[in-house]
């Protein structure tokens, strides 16, 4: 009997898996030919893939603009969910993600400021570097804050800590957009989080990150599962609690700093994703983290096309969509957590 309940929810994990797989391709196709002021089809996607020749405009535009955005849009949105997933499990709670734990308002910080020109040698310096080392900064700062270098935190305390270093950030990023004078619109559009202007280039610096972080995340997987038992009851089944805090928050200063350096700061996507994925597969990482790179990669994915539709001819950020539908699951959720404490 227990075999067979097994093997029900193995089935019933495959299809679920198999049908994201599905709506991801199908999300990918329609983010290269929908909203476009030009008349592109599938059959422009399918000579270009093949090696046909068509109509060399629309080629042109799905292969150097339409296909390096629907990467870019998958890759970030997949990063992002799976950073997400990984600072809840860490820290324990349910409200942690890289949009409110400051981790991405860090990074965003650090590009505004190279922006401003106020140190002309940031100029030459990759970006990837410049967002790494902000996100690094804020990492550090929520890691020790937040008590994390010790063997049990206070839940409370972690979401002080995030939340202060956030509007710290939030903060400063304003002042330097005030100085950067001529670039401010340009930084601001950035700050809302946008996969437009991207090319190959990002998708390269994207794809590797993204495998390499849920390579690593899948070997955690283990010692955060038994991470949620607790800190005493996973030392004292042998679990690495300190091993796990570390690589974890690497993963998460990677992955953030790459999709931040790439689309800007998307908002409350890994808050959402991981929730959802949750709902669908239960708590085991194993199973939960290749559910959240999926999801993670179709709602940044869907959340751009819906974007270029609100006002259509126009780019339009595709943060302004993820931010609209997660303040209201920020909302939901907190109030089922103050529910659920009462």
């Amino acid at each position: 009997m227990t075999l067979t309940l097994a093997s029900r929810w193995r089935f019933s994990y495959l299809m679920k898996m198999s049908f994201l797989l599905v709506i991801l391709i199908v999300g990918w196709l329609g983010s290269l030919i929908l909203a476009s002021n030009f008349n592109l089809s599938l059959n422009d996607v399918w000579q270009l893939l093949n090696d046909q020749m068509g109509n060399e405009i629309h080629q042109h535009i799905i292969y150097s603009i339409r296909m390096p955005r629907a990467f870019v849009a998958m890759f970030a949105g997949m990063g992002l969910a799976i950073a997400g997933l990984l600072m809840q499990s860490i820290t324990r709670n349910p409200l942690a993600s890289p949009s409110i734990f400051g981790v991405s308002a860090g990074a965003a910080f650090a590009f505004a400021f190279a922006s401003t020109g106020l140190l002309p040698w940031l100029s030459g310096v990759p970006i990837l570097i410049i967002t790494m080392s902000g996100a690094l900064i804020s990492g550090v700062m929520v890691f020790f804050l937040a008590g994390l270098h010790q063997n049990r935190i206070n839940p409370i305390r972690v979401v002080l800590a995030g939340v202060a270093l956030n509007f710290l950030f939030i903060s400063l990023t304003r002042a330097a957009v005030i100085f950067a004078d001529e670039h401010a619109y340009g930084v601001m559009y950035w700050l809302t989080g946008s996969v437009a202007n991207v090319g190959w280039s990002d998708v390269t610096l994207l794809l590797p990150t993204v495998f390499f972080g849920f390579v690593l995340s899948m070997y955690l997987s283990f010692q955060l599962n038994l991470l949620r038992l607790g800190e005493a009851m996973m030392q004292s089944v042998g679990g690495k609690l300190w091993q796990v805090r570390v690589l974890s928050s690497i993963v998460i200063v990677l992955l953030i700093a790459a999709c931040v350096s790439v689309s800007g700061p998307i908002g409350f996507v890994g808050l959402m994703v991981p929730h959802v994925a949750r709902a669908w597969v239960g708590h085991d990482i194993r199973f939960l983290m290749p559910m959240t790179l999926l999801m993670g990669g179709n709602l940044v994915l869907y959340a751009d096309i819906g974007s270029r539709y609100i006002n259509l001819g126009q780019e339009n950020p595709v943060g302004i969509v993820t931010s609209l539908f997660g303040a209201l699951f920020f909302l939901v959720l907190t109030k089922q957590q103050m529910r659920s404490q009462l």
